[in-house]
């Protein structure tokens, strides 16, 4: 029976270690300069934040926040991509949030004297030029969001205060003029998504607000709903139908799922959540922090901070499933707070997928596999220490089951193995041979309930 075990667990080495640090999503290409300067606010070291993109005469690009620059990226080729502008502002920041119109890159930033830049990307073949730089408007602005059918933008958080900044670049995208500043319910809006100048307002602890914005100067509240958490983002579905939103805080609020039928009568409904904590060794530790969530088609993706990059198949809308995942902080083993994954932009013609992490950069990702199939659920609770290791580990596995380990370097190869007996016993293993790095203990028992922990040896 061991050998069948173990046999078992060695068919799914792959597979395994995919699912914990890349199921259904593969790395096309990576940059990162440790040489760029770093914010540290509350010691979290942020080299990078938010990411956006944006296609350009059948040329695709990527723009990222650095703690002091806007970088740009030519992603036409993905696997190299190429840094293609880089421009200072004034001071150390975070974040810096993007968004695109009418070739032109749109950015702010929620700290020092930044105010508003504009970049034209008209020519970025050759040259990228900042066609605008002034703090007229405003000085600093945590987010922004853009109607693209009007060419209305959306100031939110910083300067804005309990309101909305609203700018129009339909008639000039390089020189933007101010239409209104209103005092709004529900007060500071940390973020907002915009569809048809119908404005659905993340206003963190007071809730989800629904605006209609058409008469900027005198927006009329549609309805609100609150869940308890810190609303920080939004997106709605193709169809307008369902809102999916994400609470920062507290640590291990779900993604909750809003039906905006009758929004028309004032009315707005939760109907659902979810939540998957996948650097938990099991799924009673409600840890995750979805971060900011954008919808392509009928799929979510969901930048959750030390997770990484989570996609699911929401063809259901009520019930979400997780079918990929990239983790762009593999150096994690527990949840330790802000760090990783910020933000992504899934939009790319070539169905390249751009996202960030504040401390690891830039990842180009695409799918991996055609036919996607479900995330694959841990199910064993189990417990690895020390973690860092050196030259040994205690493994206790909740199961009366007999149970074979496997560990696993960071490609998947099987490095030593073995079975616990009484598995419910403290169990020690020599690590005599193991150079240091990152690995996985990939555990399972005869009912083929599994799970794998990522540890490190130094």
């Amino acid at each position: 029976m061991q050998k069948l075990i173990i046999g078992t667990v060695l068919l799914l080495l792959n597979a395994v270690l995919l699912a914990q640090n890349n199921f259904n999503l593969e790395r096309l290409g990576h940059w990162d300069d440790d040489s760029l300067p770093v914010a540290s606010p509350d010691n979290l070291k942020l080299q990078y934040n938010s990411c956006w993109g944006l296609t350009v005469d059948g040329r695709e690009y990527a723009v990222m926040g650095g703690a002091a620059h806007v970088l740009f990226f030519d992603v036409t080729e993905p696997t190299q991509p190429l840094l293609v502008g880089k421009f200072q502002g004034r001071s150390l920041v975070v974040p810096r949030e993007f968004k695109s119109y009418k070739n032109r890159v749109y950015a702010v930033a929620d700290g020092g004297n930044d105010g508003l830049m504009i970049f034209d990307l008209s020519h970025a073949v050759d040259t990228i030029v900042r066609t605008y730089w002034d703090t007229t408007y405003f000085k600093k602005i945590h987010t922004i969001a853009l109607d693209t059918t009007s060419g209305h933008i959306y100031l939110n958080g910083g300067n804005a205060g309990q309101g909305i900044i609203v700018l129009d670049a339909s008639q000039n995208p390089d020189a933007p003029t101010f239409l209104a500043h209103p005092i709004i319910p529900g007060g500071y809006v940390h973020d907002c998504y915009v569809r048809n100048d119908t404005v659905y307002a993340s206003s963190g602890y007071d809730g989800y607000y629904v605006f209609d914005f058409k008469d900027p100067q005198n927006p009329i509240l549609l309805a609100q709903i609150a869940s308890g958490g810190y609303n920080h983002n939004s997106w709605l579905t193709p169809d307008g139908r369902y809102a999916y939103y994400a609470e920062e805080v507290p640590q291990g609020q779900p993604i909750h799922i809003v039906d905006l039928q009758n929004l028309a009568l004032g009315e707005i409904e939760l109907v659902g959540s979810f939540l998957d904590n996948l650097q938990a060794p099991d799924d009673s530790i409600k840890k995750a922090i979805p971060h900011n969530l954008y919808i392509k088609d009928n799929m979510l993706f969901d930048s959750q901070y030390e997770d990484g990059l989570l996609v699911y198949d929401i063809s259901n809308r009520l019930f979400p499933n997780l079918v990929a995942h990239y983790d762009t902080r593999p150096e994690n083993t527990a949840y330790q707070g802000f760090f990783g994954n910020w933000g992504n932009y899934p939009w790319l013609p070539s169905g390249t997928i751009i996202t960030s992490d504040m401390q690891n950069g830039l990842f180009l990702l695409r799918f991996s596999s055609v036919g996607i199939t479900a995330y694959p659920k841990k199910s064993l609770r189990a417990t690895v220490y020390p973690n860092p290791a050196s030259h040994s580990i205690q493994i206790v596995v909740d199961s009366e089951d007999d149970c074979a380990w496997v560990l696993l370097d960071n490609t998947g190869k099987s490095i030593l193995r073995g079975v616990l007996h009484n598995a419910n016993t403290t169990t020690g293993i020599e690590l005599p041979t193991v150079p240091p790095g990152l690995y996985g203990i990939h555990l399972q028992n005869k009912e083929g309930k599994a799970t794998l922990i990522k540890i490190i040896i130094n």
